[in-house]
């Protein structure tokens, strides 16, 4: 049996942590209560890189009128610019936002297992992106008003289909 060091498995916590995309903040705090002073050398360049962190990130909570919830960049106290929503069935989406709903480039996730990346206007999906379906199968083009427009289907058996 491998024996790890505390110090390493704080480094690996932190590490999953920041990968997964967990706040920030409960990573920087339990590594801040874990140092003594005897032990603040040897780990001077994870602190310095937590300082700057901490100093980048600006990102706001808020919960919107449908009871999801926001975390990202706030303008004039809306939600606005960089974030994320996570809403009540569990679906999620990270991308650029706009008065709390997604607008721009971002990736929904459904809680139905099917996964959107690409533009959005609105809440909804519109203009170039790709749709990956629960079943495996993928399309690739552009959506109108929340639907599939022109473009290319993928099929898990090799096949694919053109939409027009």
């Amino acid at each position: 049996m491998q024996t790890v060091s505390k110090e390493s498995r704080k480094k690996q916590i932190l590490y999953r942590t920041l990968k997964s995309g967990a706040p920030i903040l409960l990573s920087l705090l339990i590594m801040a209560c874990s140092h003594t002073p005897k032990s603040l050398p040897s780990h001077q360049p994870y602190l310095d890189a937590q300082r700057q962190i901490q100093s980048l990130t600006t990102d706001q909570y808020q919960i919107l009128p449908d009871q999801s919830i926001y975390i990202g960049e706030l303008k004039s106290e809306t939600a606005t610019g960089y974030g994320k929503i996570i809403m009540p069935d569990g679906s999620h989406y990270q991308g650029a936002v706009k008065n709390g709903r997604p607008h721009g480039f971002g990736r929904s996730e459904m809680s139905s297992g099917e996964i959107y990346e690409g533009e959005h206007k609105n809440g909804i999906f519109e203009g170039r992106g790709r749709l990956i379906l629960s079943d495996g199968s993928t399309f690739i083009g552009t959506f109108k008003d929340h639907k599939v427009d022109r473009g290319e289907i993928f099929f898990p058996d090799g096949t694919h289909g053109v939409s027009r």
